[in-house]
């Protein structure tokens, strides 16, 4: 009697064959590796986190060689300064950002960087220069513009590591500087 009694399974109880079993397990490790992957890649913060911030300084970047460039260009001597210093400020803070996403192996898309790309801004400039309100027009977008990088770098500070926290101060704190002095002071 106590011979034929059926003894436990151990293990996981499915019903089918081995194929069944081998199935099951793997959807799940696939399943797995699938949520793993997109928590890790969904991460918004850390490096990623300054991913908007090249869109930005690219955009304004844009704007300010079309100013300078334009078909007229910027005449007032202040005006062509400002420029000539938003593009070198905002230039070499690109390209630390860039390094620093490069040494934690994140790569931005050409979409992401274009992501703030505002085409109407090309002809604002163009009638501006027609109108002869260029300098205007482009100290106006500038506030702005540089306002709004000032409102990511806070954001993007708060979600940075501390290498990327070093970088985000140093460009807050040139934004400040740009923002604090005339003509963009409010």
């Amino acid at each position: 009697m106590l011979k034929d009694q059926a003894q436990p399974r151990h293990g996981l109880a499915l019903p089918g064959g081995k194929l069944v079993k081998i199935i099951v397990i793997a959807i799940v490790a696939v399943l797995l590796l699938v949520i793993i992957s997109s928590v890790l890649r969904g991460n918004k913060g850390g490096p990623q986190a300054m991913v908007p911030l090249l869109a930005r300084e690219t955009e304004i970047l844009r704007v300010t060689g079309l100013a300078q460039d334009g078909q007229p260009a910027l005449q007032d001597p202040g005006t062509q300064a400002l420029a000539a210093t938003v593009a070198t400020s905002l230039a070499s803070q690109q390209q630390q950002i860039t390094s620093y996403l490069s040494k934690n192996h994140v790569k931005p898309s050409k979409l992401q960087l274009a992501a703030d790309t505002d085409k109407s801004m090309d002809s604002q400039l163009q009638a501006a220069g027609q109108n002869n309100t260029l300098d205007a027009t482009y100290i106006s977008y500038l506030k702005s513009g540089m306002a709004s990088y000032q409102q990511e770098l806070q954001t993007a500070y708060d979600k940075a590591g501390l290498n990327g926290k070093a970088i985000i101060k140093d460009a807050f704190d040139s934004t400040k500087t740009l923002l604090d002095n005339p003509p963009l002071k409010s």
